[in-house]
């Protein structure tokens, strides 16, 4: 118990103190995400682009080698879906990446400047039979149900129309460079009914702004409600043999044909599949099936995979699929600063949390602790009156009965005397201690802690001679300290080794930089556990009178005071006590 109520105390702190030791962690396991989390996604993102790309390839062999697709009931080209599917660079399903877009894009060729989706067939002199590179289409429907529905398509490397290049150049450039989206209404058109082949003749075109906005709830990032930024139209006249003119119905009259079931700007910007496609013809114009990833050097890899076609309706002998995915995309970017945001956030509150619980904890040792202490102090000031009373009434005593009291009264009045004495010592030593863990505001200057030690030896030199103890201080040091408090200390380390060093034995005190030492002997080791801690004696004969069990916790106390800590140990009968600084 006695243990418990006089351990030394640790320095107090504040809750500002707490908070910042606790924001360690949170702040070295943020950084550890932050640094990590960018190769992990990298990582990630390059093992589904390369399976979204032999997907797309494999669904692109079995279209044009089987036929055997779900848009063959719908009548619908190989090459529109081909286009369809390169909006899609790489599809997520993952919650740890998934951004919430449509169908949890990661990105895409349409917002992503450096990513792009190309996919071909050609035929044995290498010519392209069917691509996704950009084209415009509509379904035109002459009447109700799918079954007399067309897929019409625009080409533009197969028409030269000024108009139509402005406009696909524009969409691309607007898609990836700005939050501009697109919408667009056909309301006549040139139509070859044979080929399916049209010219647009007069289209609306719409400009919406796109804002994104994150559900939390969800853990999601969605597209806010479009707002319009631009509505023009657009004519042209042509005079290709084989078109004619055909007039579609109000979109708002939904029962009336012919209409327009879908009219958009659908595969990949031309500008990106030309690149690809150059790139990539060359280097995979070798026999047989080639498939790898080659790096671009500004975050963007590219997964390439080429496959020889048994025969097919098409003439076609070969098909390539690449997909070049930009690692530092929009979306992962975003999803990285969340993630590493929230993880910060998320450690932050918990950090916040054990530290107002530690604080409040604190505040109430502290309370303990303050109340233990004014205690403590009312009642060693209130014993000293009595004692000091009891001790000049026994001195009294002890004058009036010096010559007429027998030996035995007298050795009464003298051990009175001396408790009174011992226990005074204790209650000077106890107001010591409390006093000097009170101290808040320190004169701190250079201190020559040699010159203290010496000071303090001197008031033992009798002492020292009587019991043949021989003492040495050697080294220099001085120390940043206040003089005060660190005088105590060295006082009080002296004064331990000067009271148990043995009869004929040494006292050696040390200086340096690092540390003051006090070594002395001692007549048996000493257990030096706990022996900081105030009323905790290291002999063994707990009646010993001339000890208090205070000084080594008075000199642990003053030192801490200075951001010094205090250490003893007894080894082959040499008791060690320093201070380090």
């Amino acid at each position: 118990m006695k243990n418990k109520l006089f351990k030394r105390r640790p320095k107090r702190t504040t809750f500002r103190k707490i908070f910042a030791k606790a924001m360690i962690i949170p702040i070295l396991l943020t950084a550890f995400v932050g640094f990590n989390i960018v190769p992990l996604g990298n990582g990630y993102i390059q093992s589904r682009t390369e399976s979204q790309n032999d997907t797309d390839l494999n669904n692109l062999v079995n279209w044009i080698e089987k036929g055997d697709t779900p848009e063959k009931q719908w009548n619908r080209p190989i090459d529109f879906a081909m286009c369809v599917s390169a909006s899609r660079v790489i599809s997520t399903d993952g919650i740890f990446f998934n951004t919430g877009a449509a169908q949890y894009i990661m990105g895409t060729t349409y917002d992503d400047p450096k990513s792009a989706g190309v996919k071909w067939s050609f035929d044995k002199d290498g010519n392209i039979l069917l691509s996704n590179r950009a084209k415009m289409w509509a379904i035109i429907h002459n009447s109700k149900g799918m079954a007399n529905s067309i897929y019409c398509k625009f080409d533009p490397e197969e028409f030269d129309i000024p108009e139509l290049n402005e406009l696909f150049a524009e969409y691309f450039k607007d898609m990836k460079e700005t939050d501009l989206s697109y919408s667009f209404h056909l309301k006549s058109l040139y139509l070859n009914e044979e080929t399916n082949q049209m010219i647009p003749h007069e289209i609306e075109v719409n400009k919406f702004k796109t804002d994104y906005f994150y559900d939390e709830f969800d853990n999601a990032y969605y597209k806010d409600e479009p707002k319009p930024a631009e509505t023009r139209n657009i004519v042209i006249n042509a005079d290709e043999e084989g078109f004619e003119l055909v007039e579609l119905v109000d979109r708002n009259s939904p029962d009336d044909y012919p209409s327009a079931g879908i009219f958009a700007i659908l595969g990949a910007d031309p500008a990106a599949f030309d690149d690809i496609y150059q790139k990539y013809k060359e280097y995979t114009s070798g026999e047989g099936t080639q498939k790898g990833m080659q790096g671009n050097g500004n975050n963007t890899d590219d997964f390439y995979y080429k496959h020889d076609l048994a025969e097919n309706k098409y003439g076609a002998s070969g098909c390539i699929s690449v997909t070049r995915i930009n690692l530092l995309n929009r979306h992962a970017v975003r999803k990285y600063v969340f993630i590493t945001a929230m993880v910060f956030i998320i450690s932050t509150l918990i950090a916040l949390l054990l530290s107002i619980v530690r604080n409040a904890k604190n505040k109430a040792q502290y309370a303990f602790e303050d109340y233990q202490r004014a205690l403590t102090n009312n009642l060693a000031h209130d014993l000293k009156t009595p004692l000091a009373v009891i001790g000049g009434y026994a001195e009294n005593l002890m004058e009036m009965r010096r010559n007429s009291a027998d030996g035995k009264e007298l050795k009464y009045l003298s051990s009175i005397m001396n408790n009174v004495s011992y226990t005074d010592d204790i209650i000077a030593k106890t107001l010591q201690l409390s006093e000097t863990e009170q101290i808040k505001k320190l004169n701190k200057t250079k201190v020559d802690i040699k010159a203290l030690a010496e000071k303090s030896a001197e008031k033992y030199s009798t002492a020292l001679e009587e019991r043949s103890i021989d003492l040495k201080i050697e080294g220099k040091c001085e120390v940043t300290a206040d003089e005060y408090t660190l005088a105590a200390a060295v006082e009080n380390l002296i004064s331990n080794a000067v009271k148990y060093t043995r009869d004929g034995g040494s006292i050696k005190i040390t200086s340096n930089k690092k540390r003051f030492t006090v070594v002395n002997d001692v007549a048996e080791n000493i257990d030096t556990k706990d022996l900081l801690m105030p009323f905790v004696k290291g002999d063994k004969a707990r009646s010993d009178k001339s000890s208090s069990g205070l000084g080594l916790a008075i000199a642990s106390a003053a030192a801490a005071q200075n951001g010094f800590r205090v250490k003893v140990d007894c080894k082959d009968k040499k008791f060690t006590a320093a201070v380090e600084f």
